[in-house]
Parts: structure tokens; sequence; C-alpha cells
């Protein structure tokens, strides 16, 4: 058999099974999370199809996450199929390597976790991002304090019946909970403008934001005034500003470095961001990892009984390589390694251990 024609067919079964098994397991996770969302929906008193809505926004990032199940459940499916119908041991037979039968399986995964970083993750991420806006909404938290970050600094809103913030600060301190140049609108319910406060300095307290050295102008003020402290009433916490930012899951790999950098220049927590970016770069890696982790444990002579025991282990390795993936990035948000370590590290290893018992097998 030609060698472009042998690619194109080992190719094409890993085709067919990926797209057999991704459907499969959207079904699942669609039946899972639509459920979910119904008892949601049931609390706020909206419809099915808000449900259904809510649902096929979040399906591609829940099924983005299955991607490296995917794969490897992919993989020893068609290596398993291959091999139960002797096609692998007439390949063998005919001179051809195990890596040759792997290239083209491995090549689709390393294409397709670019095409997923480059193209698919951006739609959504997107999607994602607006489908947990409608659920904020649908709960009544409009009126919620939002954070975003910008070259300007960070922006804060808390918006009331009574009262909108509206919150400029250039950065923040996280060790000392300070707010520095701070400028704060309020406007009353119809948006009307009442008063803008200036500070070098703002700590919360409480319900309240404290602003020292502050410069006050009302609405029908003419003359601005100074006073040394002066008090803000708000339900903004320091917890809004560590938590109430944007999910890194919302964010593209275009969107993440920008926003590192802004937030970053703020003086905002950015570790869960950079696992992330990192965490999507090395998709590809990872995928090709699962495809060569299905292919040793599926490659080899399925005698009785040792073909179960073999996808048992094709099994156990797939899930020990998500324990080990979740617990790095645990270290990596607790400080503990540094996010870009803690994000290529499951990757690396995987492909080093497959690549190593892969060259193993060949030389037996």
């Amino acid at each position: 058999m030609p060698p472009a024609t042998l690619f194109t067919y080992l190719a094409r079964r890993m085709i067919y099974a990926l797209i057999g098994l991704a459907a499969a397991l959207a079904g699942i996770v669609f039946l899972a999370d639509f459920i979910e969302n119904l008892r949601f929906v049931g609390k706020v008193g909206a419809g099915f199809a808000f449900a259904l809505e809510i649902t096929l926004l979040r399906l591609p990032s829940i099924a983005q996450s299955l991607l490296p199940f995917i794969f490897l459940f992919g993989a020893i499916w068609m290596f398993t199929q291959l091999n139960r119908r002797s096609e692998i041991a007439v390949m063998r037979s005919a001179g051809l390597s195990a890596w040759r039968l792997i290239a083209p399986s491995a090549f689709i995964a390393g294409l397709f976790g670019f095409a997923v970083i480059t193209l698919l993750d951006p739609i959504s991420a997107r999607m994602m991002a607006y489908g947990d806006k409608l659920k904020l909404q649908s709960r009544g938290q409009n009126s919620s304090s939002l954070v975003r970050v910008f070259g300007d600094g960070i922006w804060l809103r808390q918006r009331d019946s009574d009262e909108t913030l509206v919150i400029n600060a250039a950065s923040f301190d996280e060790t000392r909970g300070i707010l520095k140049g701070v400028t704060i609108w309020r406007l009353g319910a119809d948006a009307e403008f009442n008063e803008r406060i200036d500070a070098p300095e703002a700590s919360f307290s409480g319900r309240t934001i404290e602003l020292k050295d502050a410069l006050m102008k009302s609405a029908t003020g003419a003359i601005s005034q100074r006073t040394p402290k002066y008090s803000v009433p708000t339900s903004l916490t320091l917890a809004d500003l560590r938590e109430n930012t944007p999910a890194p899951e919302t964010m593209s790999v275009w969107d993440l470095p920008h926003f590192i950098l802004l937030a970053e220049a703020a003086g905002l927590p950015t570790v869960r961001y950079n696992i992330r970016f990192h965490d999507l770069c090395a998709t590809p890696l990872k995928l090709t990892a699962m495809v060569l982790i299905a292919a040793l444990f599926s490659l080899g002579p399925m005698r009785s009984g040792g073909g179960s025991r073999l996808l048992f282990l094709a099994v156990a390795a797939g899930f020990a390589l998500y324990i080990f993936a979740e617990v790095s990035n645990a270290l990596g948000e607790s400080g503990i390694a540094p996010p870009i370590l803690a994000a290529w590290t499951p990757a690396l290893v995987a492909t080093i251990f497959a690549v190593t018992m892969m060259m193993r097998f060949e030389e037996a």
C-alpha cells in the first residue's frame, strides 16, 4: 500500500472514530447540563427555551474540556478495531513501523489542537461569556458589581435601586488592599450626575469605601470641597476585585495576553489567566499525548484476556493524566509552581512517557 494511501486510510478511520465519540459525549453533556439548567430556570421563573439557549451556549466550551478524553477513547477504539481485524498484524508483517501507524492519528491530534486554540476556542469562549451574562440577568443581578480592566486601570460598577457607583482606580495594591488614584462618580436612579469624588487612596471597610484626602464636587456645587476622610456606602468588597473579574474560560488565546498585561499593570492577580493561556497553548501536545498513550496500549497483540487488561490500563492512564493536570493547575494557582510549568508539565510528562514506552515496544 503506498504511503499516502495508508496515511489517508488511517487518518480517515481516526476521524470517523472521533466524530462518533464526540457526538456521543456531546449528547451526554448536553442532557446533563440541560437538566441542570432546567432546575436553574425553575428557580428564577424562566422558561424551557431559555434553558435550551443557555445549554447550547455552554455546550462548546464544556465539550472542549472533554477533548483529551475524546482523542484518548477515539484512538483506543480505532486501534482496537484495526487490531481485532488483524490489520495491524498485516501492516507490521509488511515491515511498517509502529510510528507509521501512529503518525496519521498524531498528526490529526496536533492539527486539531491548533485549530481549537486558534479558531474554535475564541468562539466557545464568547458563547460561554454570553451564557454567563444571561444567567446573571435572569437572577436579577444586573445591579451586581462589575469589574473590568482597561488601559486606564480598574473599573468597578455597582448599581441598585437608589444610585449607581462607577469607580475607576489606577492600580490595586493587593498586599494592603488599597486602591490608588481613585475617582468615583455617583449617579442617580435615572443616571443623572450627583457627585464626583477624587482621592489618592481608597480602602474597603465593611459596607463603605473609605477615601483619604478626598476632593468632592457635586452636580450643583461650583466649588470643590476637600476632606481628610470621606465614606461612600457600597456593597463592593475586596473579594469583588479578586473574584469578579472575567472568568479565564470566557477569554480566548488571543485575548488573554493583552488582559494579563493590563491586569498586572493594575495590580490584579493573573495566575489563573496565565495558567489558562499556557494550558490552551499545550492543547496540541496534550491531544497528541493521548493518541500516543492509546496506541501504546492498543497496538499489542490481543491475546485472550490480555486485550481487556490493556484497554483498562489505557483508560486508567488517561484518567491519571487528567488528575495529574488538575493537581498541577492547583499547584500553579496556589503559587507553589510557576504557571507555565503547571500548565505544560502534564502534557510533557505524558508525551515523554508514551514516546519512551513506544520506543521499547518498537524494539521488542
